[in-house]
C-alpha cells in the first residue's frame, strides 16, 4: 500500500514542488521584461497587458481598455512625429520575498524620437512574482513615490528602493 501512495501523490499534486532556484527566477525575469519591452515596441499592446501587473490592468479597466489607451497614445505622438524607438533595461536588484510573492525592480530606458531629436528617459520597474518567478507581472513606478505604489501593491516590501520622485 505504501508504494502505491508514494507514486501516486506526487501524480495527484501531493507532493511539494521544489521551489524554483535564483538562477532560474532570474532568467525567467529577464525573458519576460524583454518580451514585455518587444511587445511594446511593435506595438503589440494586448502582449504588453499581460506583462502589467494586475491592479495597473484592473484600474485602467481591464486589458482591452488598457491595450486601447496605449495605442490611442501611441497614435497621438505620431501625428505630433514622435515615437518610442527603444526600450532598454538594466540587471534586477535583489529579489526579496515578502508573504507569498518575490519582489524587485529593474532600471529601464526608454528612448523617443521626438522630431529631430532623441530624448531618453529613465524610469524603474517593479516586478512581482506570485508563484515562485515562474511568471512576473511588472508595474512602472516613474513619478510615483513609494507610498503611492504601495497602495498598488499593499505588501510592498520596505526593502524595495525606489528613486526619489521629482519635481
Amino acid at each position: 500500500m505504501f508504494l502505491w501512495l508514494a507514486v501516486l501523490l506526487p501524480v495527484f499534486g501531493f507532493a511539494q514542488a521544489k521551489p524554483l532556484s535564483d538562477e532560474v527566477r532570474r532568467a525567467n525575469l529577464e525573458t519576460q521584461v524583454t518580451a514585455m519591452e518587444q511587445a511594446f515596441l511593435k506595438e503589440d499592446f494586448e502582449t504588453f497587458a499581460d506583462f502589467m501587473h494586475p491592479d495597473v490592468v484592473r484600474l485602467a479597466g481591464g486589458p482591452d481598455v488598457l491595450a486601447r489607451q496605449l495605442r490611442k497614445g501611441m497614435e497621438e505622438m505620431s501625428a505630433q512625429g514622435g515615437k518610442v524607438s527603444n526600450v532598454t533595461h538594466g540587471a534586477p536588484t535583489r529579489i526579496v520575498a515578502v508573504d507569498r510573492q518575490l519582489q524587485c525592480t529593474l532600471p529601464q530606458t526608454t528612448e523617443f524620437q521626438l522630431a529631430a531629436a532623441t530624448k531618453t528617459t529613465q524610469s524603474t520597474l517593479l516586478a512581482v512574482s506570485a508563484d515562485g518567478g515562474k511568471t512576473w507581472a511588472f508595474l512602472d513606478t516613474a513619478g510615483k513615490d513609494w507610498e503611492t505604489v504601495r497602495r498598488l501593491v499593499p505588501n510592498l516590501s520596505r526593502e524595495i528602493v525606489l528613486p526619489a520622485k521629482s519635481n
